[in-house]
C-alpha cells in the first residue's frame, strides 16, 4: 500500500513525540510504503532521523519559502484572479460570517474550486498577483463592523492575507498513486490532504495529537498580533479544521479528549476512533536506581506549550521545604524558542535557584531523562497523549502531570500510577512533587502501578495493529466497528474572554 504521511514541523526533521510517532509508523509497518511530505517554516535543514528503506520519497514543503512570481497579463491571467476573487470572498464570507447557513459547506465548496483553479493556472501564483485582502475587508465589514466592531485597518488585512494566503498556496503540491493519506495534524497539512482528495478520491485519515485548532488560539492570544488579525486568521482555520474533520474518510484522535473536539468540530461519531500512542516494553525496561540529591526531571523540548515557567516557580516553592533538592531539564531549543528559554533562565535568577536548575540540552532517548530524577515533570498546557509520560510509567518512575489533553487518560481513575494537579497551579505542583520526593514508598508503589498499566494499555505492538486495519479500511472504503458513544464533557477550555474569541 501507498502511504502519503503529511507532517508539520515535525519528522523526519525534528526529534518530539509526534516525530516519534511517525517513526513508529514507518519503521513498525515495513509491509506498507510511506511518502513523507514535510511542511517546514522556511529553511528545512536535513533529516535528524534515519530513514528505513520502505520510506520511498521525502518531499518538504517550505510555507514560508520564497514568494512565487505572479501572473503574466492575458485572458489566463484576468480568468485565474476573477475566479480567485470569487472564491475568496465566499471563503472569508463563511470563515467570518455566522454559523447559520451552512458555513462549512460553504467553505468545503469554497476550497474545492480553489482547487480547480489550482489545476489550471496554480493558485500560489494567482494569490500572489491578487490575494485575499479585499475579501478580507469586505466579509469584516459585512459581518463585525455591522455587529459593533471596530473596521479593519488595511493594514491589518494585508498581514492576515499574508498568513492565511501561504496556506492556501499549498493545494497546489500535487501527489499522486496513493491509496491513502495519513495528515498527523489538522491546518495546512489538511489542505494538501484535502487537494489530494478532492483531485484523486484518495481517503484521508487525520490522527491529531495536540489539538490543532487549540494550540492555534494558545499561540495567537499570546502572538504580537492585533485583534482583527487575530480573529480573522482563527476564523479562517476554525473553518479548514471543521472542512477536514467532516470530509476525512477517519478521524484517528491519540485521545478522547481530542476525539471531544473533533466531533464538535462536526466529525461524525460514526469516523471517529481513537488509537492511543505506545511505546516497546523491552526498550523501556524498570529504572531500578534513583540520584543522589532529590532530583525532579523534565524531559521535552523548550516551548511554551511546556509552561516550563510553572514548573520552574514550582520547583522554588519545592527547594523552600527540600533545600537541597535538583531540577534537571533535558531537551532541544527550537530556533524559534531561543528567546523563551532565555526568560526560563531569567526566572531561575530573580527566584534564586539558577544553581539547582541545571540545563542538560537534547538527549539520546528520554530513558537517561527518566532515570535522573527521583520524579518526572509533565508540565505543558497543552497535550495530546504525551510519549515522555507513557515512556516514565513504563520505565516505573513516578510522575507529576498537569490535566490537559489526553494526559489524565494515560493514568488509572485513582491515580495511582501518577499525580494530577490543574495546569499554570505551580503551587499544587509543588505540593505534589515534595510528596513524591520525601515519601520513597509511595515512589515506589507509584511506579510499580505506573509500569503495570503502560503494559496494559499502551504497547507499541496494540498501537500498530489499530493502524494496520485502519490503512486497509480507508483503502477499503469501510470503517472500523463503531467504538461507541463519547462522554458528553464539553471540550473548548480556552480562555475566549482573553482571546475575545466565538467558539
Amino acid at each position: 500500500m501507498k502511504i502519503a504521511l503529511i507532517t508539520e514541523g515535525t519528522y523526519p526533521l525534528a526529534t518530539g513525540g509526534v516525530s516519534t510517532w511517525c517513526d513508529q509508523l514507518v519503521t513498525g509497518m515495513p509491509e506498507h510504503e510511506f511518502h513523507l511530505v514535510a511542511l517546514t517554516g522556511g529553511d528545512a535543514g536535513r533529516p535528524v532521523w534515519k530513514l528505513p528503506t520502505n520510506v520511498r520519497s521525502v518531499s518538504l514543503v517550505p510555507v514560508w519559502g520564497p514568494a512565487v512570481s505572479p501572473l503574466r497579463h492575458g485572458n489566463r491571467r484576468r480568468y485565474a484572479l476573477e475566479a480567485v476573487q470569487y472564491e475568496l470572498t465566499r471563503l472569508w464570507d463563511a470563515a467570518l460570517g455566522s454559523d447559520t447557513a451552512d458555513p462549512v459547506g460553504r467553505t468545503e465548496n469554497a476550497l474545492r474550486h480553489l482547487v480547480d483553479i489550482s489545476n489550471r493556472v496554480g493558485l500560489a501564483r494567482a494569490l500572489a498577483t491578487r490575494g485575499s485582502v479585499e475579501p478580507i475587508l469586505t466579509a469584516w465589514t459585512r459581518h463585525l463592523v455591522s455587529t459593533g466592531e471596530e473596521p479593519m485597518s488595511v493594514a491589518d488585512a494585508v498581514m492576515t492575507a499574508s498568513i492565511v494566503d501561504r496556506a492556501l498556496a499549498l493545494v497546489d503540491r500535487r501527489l499522486s498513486g496513493m491509496d491513502v493519506i495519513h495528515a498527523s495534524s489538522n491546518g495546512p497539512s489538511s489542505l494538501i490532504a484535502l487537494s489530494q482528495s478532492w483531485r484523486h478520491g484518495t481517503p484521508i485519515l487525520l490522527t491529531e495529537h495536540g489539538v490543532y485548532l487549540r494550540e492555534r488560539y494558545l499561540a495567537l492570544y499570546g502572538a504580537d498580533f492585533s485583534w482583527p488579525v487575530r480573529r480573522a486568521v482563527t476564523a479562517f482555520l476554525r473553518r479548514l479544521c471543521q472542512v477536514a474533520v467532516t470530509s476525512a474518510h477517519m478521524v484517528l484522535p491519540v485521545n478522547r479528549f481530542n476525539a471531544r473536539w473533533e466531533r464538535r468540530l462536526g466529525a461524525r461519531p460514526e469516523r471517529i476512533h481513537t488509537i492511543t500512542n505506545g511505546v516497546d516494553p523491552a526498550k523501556f525496561e524498570p529504572v531500578t536506581t534513583e540520584p543522589e540529591l532529590p532530583t525532579i526531571s523534565f524531559v521535552g523540548r523548550i516551548d511554551p506549550l511546556k509552561d516550563l515557567g510553572t514548573l520552574i516557580s514550582a520547583f522554588a516553592l519545592v527547594r523552600q521545604r527540600i533545600p537541597n533538592a535538583q531540577l534537571r531539564i533535558f531537551g532541544p531549543t527550537p530556533a524559534e524558542n531561543v528567546g523563551y528559554r532565555a526568560g526560563l533562565i531569567r526566572q531561575t535568577e530573580t527566584l534564586g535557584i539558577t544553581d539547582a536548575v541545571h540545563w542538560e540540552g537534547p538527549t539520546k532517548g528520554s530513558r537517561p531523562a527518566i532515570a535522573a530524577g527521583h520524579v518526572v515533570a509533565l508540565s505543558s498546557v497543552s497535550e495530546g497523549l504525551p510519549f515522555t509520560l507513557i515512556e516514565a510509567m513504563m520505565c516505573g518512575r513516578a510522575t507529576v502531570n498537569t490535566d490537559v489533553g489526553g494526559v489524565a487518560e494515560c493514568l488509572d481513575d485513582e491515580h495511582t500510577a501518577g499525580m494530577l494537579v490543574d495546569a499554570r497551579d505551580a503551587a499544587a505542583f509543588a505540593d505534589a512533587c515534595i510528596t513524591l520526593l520525601t515519601d520513597p514508598k509511595l515512589r515506589a508503589a507509584m511506579g510499580a502501578s505506573a509500569r503495570r498499566r503502560a503494559l496494559a494499555e499502551f504497547t507499541l505492538e496494540r498501537c500498530l495493529a489499530r493502524y494496520r486495519k485502519a490503512y486497509a479500511a480507508a483503502r477499503d472504503r469501510v470503517l472500523f466497528e463503531h467504538p461507541g458513544p463519547l462522554p458528553a464533557t464539553a471540550p473548548f477550555s480556552v480562555d475566549k474572554a482573553a482571546l475575545r474569541l466565538s467558539v
